[in-house]
């Protein structure tokens, strides 16, 4: 699966008050707002464009270009138009380049741009909600949107975004930090639909298999998006709230001691060493038994069985084998117990490499971040006899 990487977020606690905070608090200026918001996107994009695969990075600025002009993600843009707003946007981030994120200025209280919590306080009042935090390569990502749903599942904290008032080109459909996940329903219809033009025939049998289930015939869908929009807007809504296992699944792991996760990834931004430690992390949330196919089996989810297998990223297809044709069997045998023993397998296999990818990068702390990486390369990658697949797929899209 797609990797759904970590950022810092932060909501108000645990519902959407539309009433003032007070009868003496300013009403928010929710256009200053979200200039301000979109000014940091900017200079997010303008530093870190760079860390994407030329491919990718493209892909990103379609998309990005299609949320500001208002485009729904089935319908594509005018080549001519689109090419002149890159042109555009690439001469703005040159510009911004080298510049830092400013403070938030929220009724007369200068707020620090990634503590959501402190701005998500001054937003209380509002059906307003502010994301901010570090995704892959350490990339600073903000996001300001409307929230339509709060609500407590399994011990966390759950906010539905609809509306995305300010963005930068980083988009995921779900994001956690500690017990709070937010779920963005515009990033879940992009990456659906994305992967529908796409239609790569490694996952394509899987992916008509996960549209049927909804009722819904995936070259329909593909051929008449306008016609089948709400369709493909019931199916986005209902896998972004599967999707939120996965989230549970990545609390729940404590595979890596104390803060070694997030020191591998920040020492190793951007390498491939980055890259794999978040695709075992995403295995163990996934494989865990409260995670998304912990959940996808206990419900018996067959949608989301399909869509699971054929978003499955080629590092996860190569670091957990068992996933894909244990999904191309259950489709013609709906055998439960079959996922539920690759999922097992799964999650004995992702524990085996958090272990070792821990002893090898404990042991290389006082060496220095290029020494780490090259011991992983050599003691954990290698070994698996991967590395030449990883690289050469390029995963820092």
């Amino acid at each position: 699966m797609q990797s759904l990487s970590e950022l810092r977020v932060g909501v108000d606690s645990g519902r959407i008050n539309k009433h003032a905070n007070s009868q003496d608090e300013m009403p928010i200026d929710i256009a200053s707002i979200k200039n301000q918001v979109q000014f940091n996107c900017h200079i997010s994009d303008a530093n870190y464009s760079g860390t994407f695969s030329l491919c990718m990075l493209l892909l990103r600025m379609r998309n990005l270009y299609k949320w500001e002009m208002d485009i729904p993600p089935w319908r594509e843009p005018p080549r001519d138009e689109l090419l002149k707003w890159v042109e555009n946007r690439e001469n703005m981030w040159q510009e911004l380049e080298g510049r830092t994120a400013r403070a938030l200025e929220i009724n007369g209280h200068s707020l620090d741009s990634m503590e959501a919590s402190d701005v998500n306080a001054r937003l209380g009042g509002t059906d307003l909600y502010y994301g901010a935090g570090l995704a892959t390569g350490m990339k600073p990502s903000y996001l300001l949107g409307r929230l339509v749903e709060s609500r407590c599942q399994e011990g966390m904290h759950v906010c539905i975004v609809d509306a995305e008032l300010a963005r930068d080109i980083f988009s995921v459909p779900l994001m956690r930090q500690g017990s709070e996940i937010v779920g963005r329903r515009r990033a879940m219809a992009t990456l659906l639909w994305d992967e529908i033009m796409e239609l790569r025939t490694s996952s394509s049998m899987a992916l008509a298999f996960a549209f049927d289930c909804h009722g819904l015939n995936l070259h329909r869908v593909r051929k008449q998006p306008s016609l089948q929009k709400e369709g493909f807007m019931r199916v986005v809504n209902f896998e972004l709230e599967t999707w939120v296992y996965h989230e549970i699944g990545e609390s729940l792991v404590d595979a890596f001691p104390g803060d070694l996760w997030q020191r591998i990834v920040s020492e190793q931004a951007g390498t491939l060493v980055e890259f794999f430690a978040r695709a075992v992390r995403d295995l163990l949330a996934d494989t865990h038994p409260g995670g998304l196919l912990g959940h996808i089996v206990g419900a018996g989810k067959s949608s989301s069985l399909g869509f699971y297998a054929a978003l499955t990223r080629p590092m996860s297809r190569v670091i957990y084998p068992e996933i894909v044709p244990a999904v191309q069997d259950f489709m013609h045998t709906f055998d439960w117990k079959a996922i539920e023993e690759a999922r097992q397998a799964g999650y004995k296999r992702g524990l085996k490499m958090a272990m070792k990818l821990s002893e090898i990068y404990q042991d290389c702390l006082d060496k220095g971040a290029l020494e780490a990486e090259k011991e992983v390369r050599d003691k954990v990658i290698r070994p698996l006899g991967i590395l030449e697949s990883l690289e050469e797929e390029n995963p820092a899209g």
